[in-house]
């Protein structure tokens, strides 16, 4: 079955940008005004009090049964819904989930990442979002350009990534009684076992360092990958643990960096690397240009 919100980013606008499919005599911007003037016209004739999503994107919602589990913090949450779509002002139905979906919600269209956000593990709500937070000007299957939808759906369960991937690497730490241990953002964590003298890097430099990468694991630590050499490394080709760690160090400094998964590979893994798996890299840093 093709579910049609499992789209990548790719093919629709992120959240603070203009959608590249929409024509040019139409900005995104009109196009939103015209979207969320057609939303609120079609809530007022069936007597529906929408809320507005609180960051004001046009994202009007209706939580039908209010649950009293956790709530999808952002893109790194999974979580496995039930869902109808809904051409608006029509209420065509265009597709709908025959049994329980996993998603990975920083997979998922706009719409549903300002959306689900909003409402916790067992509620049933409703979401009327404009086509740009949608699929924009672009055909999507049976959804014509330029359409508002609504989404109907029950919020089953939510797998909150990073609060288990921080639980994990605190475990660790304190199993491994490591010491002196740095946070950074985004849940990154890292020690300093040498500290150099050089510059830091910032994001749009090449970096030349050495690593030993491990998956984490309270009883071993497997390694996936290894560079004995210093070799040369486009910062911004890494993956995000390493680009929000590495300018954290200046040259000279030999460092072991601890990854939630929700910065290394994720749900989908790479390689001999498992889904969801944190990491540890520990590296070299000899140079930076």
């Amino acid at each position: 079955m093709k579910y049609l919100v499992f789209l990548l980013l790719a093919t629709v606008v992120g959240l603070s940008g203009c959608s590249t499919d929409t024509p040019k005599s139409v900005t995104f911007e009109e196009q939103l005004a015209k979207d969320r003037a057609a939303i609120d016209s079609y809530l007022v004739s069936k007597g529906i009090a929408g809320l507005t999503d609180p960051d004001d994107y046009g994202v009007k919602y209706v939580v039908n049964v209010d649950g009293t589990g956790i709530k999808p913090l952002g893109a790194s949450d999974s979580v496995t819904v039930n869902y109808t779509v809904r051409l608006l002002p029509a209420e065509t139905e265009v597709e709908k989930s025959t049994a329980p979906v996993r998603f990975l919600l920083g997979n998922l269209i706009p719409g549903w990442q300002i959306g689900l956000p909003l409402i916790k593990e067992g509620s049933k709500a409703n979401f009327y979002v404009p086509s740009g937070w949608a699929y924009g000007s672009a055909q999507q299957g049976t959804i014509p350009p330029n359409s508002n939808l609504i989404f109907e759906i029950e919020l089953l369960k939510v797998f909150p990534q990073l609060r288990k991937d921080t639980l994990a690497i605190n475990d660790y730490l304190v199993v491994k009684e490591i010491k002196n241990v740095l946070k950074g953002p985004e849940g990154l964590k890292y020690i300093i076992t040498s500290l150099g003298t050089g510059v830091k890097p910032v994001s749009t430099s090449t970096v030349t360092f050495s690593y030993t990468g491990r998956v984490m694991n309270i009883n071993s630590a497997t390694p996936f990958g290894q560079q004995s050499l210093p070799s040369d490394f486009a910062l911004s080709g890494l993956i995000k643990g390493l680009r929000l760690g590495i300018p954290l160090i200046p040259v000279g400094t030999k460092a072991t960096f601890y990854v939630p998964s929700t910065l290394g590979y994720g749900l989908r893994g790479s390689g001999s690397i498992p889904s969801n798996a944190n990491l540890i890299f520990e590296i070299e840093l000899t140079g930076s240009k």
